[in-house]
C-alpha cells in the first residue's frame, strides 16, 4: 500500500528522521506553509501529516479537508493551535511531543528564577555602567543597589502546572532548598507530595509564593489566569517566571503590575504576542528577563532534530495500523483502529 506523507515545516538541512519511513511505500511532501491557503492546498490526500503547532493554524478549515488522514503529528509539547475538537470529529489522531526538552526548559526556569532572586541584571548593569565592586566593606552601596535579597532556602516557589515539566522544575528547585506549593487540578496531591510538593489551590498559591513559576498547558482554562486580580494578590517581592505559553498571562495586566509594583520583576520564556512588538513598555523595563522562546534549545540532545524524528515515529506508528502512544485525543482510540488498525 502505498502513502502520502507531508512535513510542513521543513527547514533546510534538518535531520526529520526520513529514514523511518525506508519500509514504507511512501510519497514524502515538504515544504514550509503558515497560512491556513497553503497548508490547505499542500496536504491535500495525506495519509500523514507532520508540523509545527506552534507556527502554523490547524484550524477547523483546514482539517475538514483531509479526507484520509490518520494522524497529525505535531513537534511540541503544546498543541494551542490544533482544533484538536475538529480532529476528534473527523478520526484524526493528534499527537505532540510530551517528553521533549523537558530538562532545557526546566533548566530555564531555573536559571531565570536565580537570575531574578539574586538580581543579576541589576548588579551587571551597575558594575558595567559605575566601574565599582561591592564587597561586604561597601555595605551601603550593596543595600542601595541589591535590596531586598532573600536566602534562597527561606523561598517558597508557586508552580502552576506539575505535569513532567513542573515536575522537573520542583525537583531542581528543592535541591536549592526552596518550599515548594503547586497547583494543578489535574494531578492527585499524593502525587505532587511524593516530588516533594505540597498541593494548594491557585489563591494560596498567588499570596504565599515568593517566585511563581508558570508550566501549565495552554487551554480554555489557563487562557488569561493570571490578569488584574490575580496580580493583586500576590507579594510586592514576588517574581513570576513563565516557561510555558505566553496567553497564560494577561499582558497587560502583566505591563501594568510591573509598573506599579505589584510584584517585584519577571522572567518570561514566552509572551503573549512573539516577538513583543517595537516599543512594548516590557522591553524597557529593567526587572525584566526575556529569553525569546529559547528555553527548549540544547547541543547536547540536539533537540531541534530530536523533537522532528519523535513526531515522525507517531507517523510510523499510525501508518503500521498502530495507535500512536503521544495521542491527545484518545477517545477515539477504538474507532481509530477499526478504521486503521491491522
Amino acid at each position: 500500500m502505498s502513502y502520502k506523507v507531508v512535513n510542513t515545516h521543513v527547514v533546510p538541512g534538518m535531520d526529520y528522521g526520513e529514514k523511518f519511513l525506508e519500509p514504507f511505500d511512501v510519497t514524502l511532501v515538504t515544504g514550509s506553509w503558515v497560512t491556513e491557503d497553503d497548508l490547505i492546498s499542500n496536504i491535500e490526500g495525506a495519509d500523514a501529516i507532520i508540523c509545527s503547532a506552534p507556527a502554523q493554524p490547524w484550524t477547523s478549515r483546514v482539517l475538514q479537508t483531509l479526507s484520509n488522514c490518520r494522524i497529525l503529528a505535531t513537534n511540541s509539547i503544546g498543541y494551542d493551535r490544533v482544533d484538536v475538537e475538529a480532529a476528534t470529529k473527523l478520526g484524526l489522531a493528534v499527537t505532540n511531543n510530551p517528553d521533549f526538552c523537558i530538562d532545557e526548559v526546566s533548566s530555564q526556569a531555573i536559571a531565570l528564577i536565580m537570575a531574578l532572586s539574586r538580581r543579576l541584571l541589576q548588579i551587571d548593569r551597575v558594575i558595567r555602567e559605575k566601574q565599582i565592586h561591592l564587597p561586604p566593606g561597601n555595605r551601603e552601596a550593596v543595600k542601595n543597589i541589591l535590596h531586598p535579597i532573600f536566602r534562597t532556602r527561606e523561598q517558597t516557589l508557586g508552580i502552576i502546572g506539575f505535569g513532567k515539566i513542573g515536575t522537573a522544575v520542583a525537583l531542581k528547585a528543592r535541591g536549592l532548598g526552596m518550599k515548594i506549593i503547586a497547583y494543578d487540578p489535574y494531578v492527585l496531591g499524593a502525587v505532587m507530595a511524593s516530588h516533594g510538593a505540597e498541593s494548594v489551590d491557585l489563591d494560596q498559591l498567588l499570596r504565599e509564593s515568593d517566585v511563581i513559576s508558570i508550566n501549565a498547558a495552554l487551554t480554555h482554562e489557563t487562557r488569561g489566569m493570571i490578569g488584574d486580580e490575580e496580580f493583586k494578590k500576590m507579594k510586592p517581592t514576588c517574581y513570576l517566571v513563565n516557561t510555558a505559553r505566553g496567553k497564560i498571562v494577561k499582558h497587560s495586566a502583566l505591563v501594568n503590575a510591573l509598573r506599579e509594583g505589584l510584584i517585584a520583576g519577571a522572567g518570561l520564556e514566552v509572551t503573549e504576542t512573539e516577538p513583543l512588538p517595537e516599543g512594548d513598555p516590557i522591553l524597557e523595563m529593567p526587572n525584566v528577563i526575556l529569553t525569546g522562546h529559547s528555553g527548549w534549545y540544547s547541543t547536547a540532545s540536539d533537540s531541534s532534530s530530536e523533537m522532528w524524528q519523535k513526531a515522525m515515529g507517531q507517523v510510523v506508528k499510525a501508518l503500521n495500523g498502530e495507535w500512536p502512544p503521544y495521542a491527545v485525543n484518545p477517545e477515539i482510540k477504538r474507532t481509530w483502529l477499526e478504521k486503521w488498525g491491522k
